[in-house]
């Protein structure tokens, strides 16, 4: 199922909203079974002080990899885009399955500041993406990782003239990638500028190269592929003017 699609609209939390997005890879004993996660978020949705307090490893290792995480990067006081999981405020989205690993309806919003949980909430899904309701004045970048696989083909890709869609609306990417959501979205804080990069696949199902897109109050200003360590340093130049 779609998740992003399905994402919640909701009120403010503690410092605000926006969208969602992908976790880094990280070592496979530091991510929780699934076992271990169903456990904890048991015990959270009965009582989420069992997670208040804890550090962003606690979370990974006892609940798994959320479906997005959302950084909100300060360049102005030390924030940096090459170590997103060391900036300082974070948003973690669970989404919560039944019994039957149906979706139930909601997700858990886990906040965490200077690398401890502040807050957490259940909000439930809608047919709206999450949209800004207020963003801290302290706040240059949001970026949104999403944890879901891309359907992106390189040779697709490579086979149509992107030239094409520069000063068209974000809509027309729909005839280039379908379905399938971006793996990672960043914006400025207004939302005007954004950059989104879909990480795309060789027959062997391991590229390296993301077709990014980079867009201005929903047109497209540029489109192009490039390699996935390029993405944080364009994102940087294109959304963060000094």
């Amino acid at each position: 199922m779609n998740l992003k699609r399905a994402l919640v609209s909701v009120v403010v939390l503690s410092i605000f909203i926006t969208g969602c997005s992908k976790q880094s890879t990280r070592e496979e004993s530091t991510i929780a079974d699934e076992a271990t996660q169903q456990k904890t978020m048991t015990k959270v949705q009965n009582d989420v002080n069992e997670i208040m307090n804890k550090d962003y490893e606690y979370i990974l290792k006892n609940m798994g990899t959320p479906y997005c995480t959302t950084y909100y990067v300060d360049m102005e006081n030390g924030g940096t885009l090459g170590k997103l999981d060391e900036t300082s405020n974070m948003r973690l989205i669970y989404p919560k399955y039944t019994s039957d690993n149906e979706l139930e309806g909601s997700a858990l919003y886990i906040e965490l500041s200077n690398n401890k949980v502040t807050e957490v909430q259940t909000y439930e899904f809608s047919d709206y993406n999450i949209e800004i309701e207020a963003v801290s004045n302290n706040v240059d970048i949001i970026i949104d990782k999403y944890n879901e696989e891309s359907g992106m083909l390189l040779k697709k890709v490579e086979n149509i003239d992107l030239n094409d869609y520069i000063g068209k609306s974000e809509d027309e990417l729909y005839n280039i990638v379908g379905e399938n959501v971006a793996n990672i979205e960043a914006y400025d804080k207004t939302r005007n500028q954004n950059v989104k990069a879909y990480f795309l696949k060789d027959e062997n199902k391991n590229s390296t190269k993301t077709l990014t897109v980079f867009g201005n109050e929903n047109n497209i200003e540029e489109i192009k592929v490039v390699h996935k360590d390029e993405i944080m340093n364009l994102v940087q130049k294109y959304l963060y003017k000094y």
